[in-house]
């Protein structure tokens, strides 16, 4: 007898809720994208401030300048986000 055999129980309540969350029928991810599209513009203006004063503040102190990835730019997303909706 294989472990995928035996029953799991689950927190029926809980796991709906999980779901729901995950796929964005209702929860606080869900008003986090409603918000990310409507802002879009502002967010994407805040980055490229963010990208420039960054850089210009590395050459001022003789620094390489920083070469921002995708995923520097979701984590200011969400950071940005959870400002505004606080």
């Amino acid at each position: 007898m294989g472990k995928g055999d035996t029953y799991r129980r689950v927190d029926k309540k809980k796991f709906d809720e999980n779901f729901d969350r995950i796929f964005k029928k209702r929860g606080s991810m869900s008003s986090k994208n409603d918000f990310l599209e409507q802002h879009q513009d502002s967010i994407n203006q805040g980055w490229s401030c963010y990208c420039n004063e960054i850089n210009s503040t590395r050459h001022k102190y003789g620094l390489d300048s920083k070469v921002f990835t995708p995923n520097d730019k979701e984590r200011f997303a969400i950071a940005y986000i959870e400002s505004k909706l606080i």
